[in-house]
């Protein structure tokens, strides 16, 4: 059987077409972020993971001073993720340019107070405690390294199956001193008329003065992040209790177990 001269001809030509066809590259999606304003606070950290992008991009950042800005890889978003480590309090803004696309954004960046995180609970050893009538319901609670010594008390707010959001309770003050060999933090805060803790502005406030134990480690943490001008030294920390600190109330029977954490954020717009 005889082949047509020309059907030898066009068949690699058309295998030419196909395998071109096949090897296309799909177009790079656009650069784009969830938002161009974020908050780190000094001497922490913050991420940026992109909508969308090609995860190869260049930094620059207008005062460098303030912040110092990364690429991290081997994360499962392939848009990549921008890693912020707050420097000085202040504002500045961060450009980044995708190599692929050459396009570029301009983001704000804040960096605010910094601040130290317990996690509130009315457990010890999977035992409940007896529930403090205004305190029991928080979760966080912000010690803010600022002249005010603030305090904020923060909630973690479902809004889906898996996603959640961080609510601002309520602000107070906070201090921590040391009396008799031992030490104490003293938080107040506005309250409702019930007694509950409010974020309305109301003058009405109330204290709680607590009796706080803690390893060296702690207390050397805390020292040194909220300015508290003790003299201590690092210590280790202890298995388990090096970063636990027991609140018992003065006068009262109400004790409270804080652990110092990094795993809540503070929302933006408070500091």
């Amino acid at each position: 059987m005889k082949t047509n001269k020309k059907s030898r001809l066009l068949l690699p030509l058309l295998f030419v077409l196909l395998m071109t066809g096949c090897d296309k590259a799909e177009p790079p999606e656009p650069l784009t972020f969830y938002y161009d304003y974020r908050e780190v606070p000094a001497h922490g950290t913050a991420l940026i993971g992109p909508k969308t992008g090609s995860g190869n991009y260049t930094l620059e950042i207008e005062n460098p001073y303030v912040l110092f800005a990364e690429v991290q890889t081997g994360w499962s978003n392939p848009a990549g993720m921008i890693v912020i480590h707050g420097r000085l309090t202040g504002q500045t803004w961060l450009t980044v340019t995708d190599n692929v696309t050459k396009e570029s954004k301009k983001l704000q960046i804040k960096v605010t107070d910094n601040y130290e995180i317990l996690r509130l609970s009315q457990y010890v050893l999977d035992t409940p405690l007896k529930e403090h009538p205004t305190l029991g319901k928080i979760e966080f609670l912000f010690l803010v390294n600022n002249k005010a010594r603030d305090a904020y008390f923060v909630n973690r707010e479902s809004i889906s199956l898996t996603d959640y959001v961080w609510k601002v309770q309520g602000k107070g003050t906070y201090m921590i001193n040391s009396e008799d060999n031992g030490h104490y933090l003293t938080l107040s805060y506005p309250v409702d008329e019930n007694g509950k803790l409010t974020d309305n502005g109301t003058k009405t406030s109330i204290s709680n003065k607590f009796l706080i134990t803690l390893s060296d480690f702690a207390l050397h943490r805390l020292n040194q992040n909220l300015n508290l001008g003790f003299e201590t030294t690092p210590g280790y920390p202890e298995e388990q209790i090096g970063l636990v600190i027991q609140m018992d109330e003065v006068d009262t029977e109400y004790k409270i177990i804080g652990k110092l954490t990094n795993e809540a954020e503070m929302p933006i717009g408070f500091l």
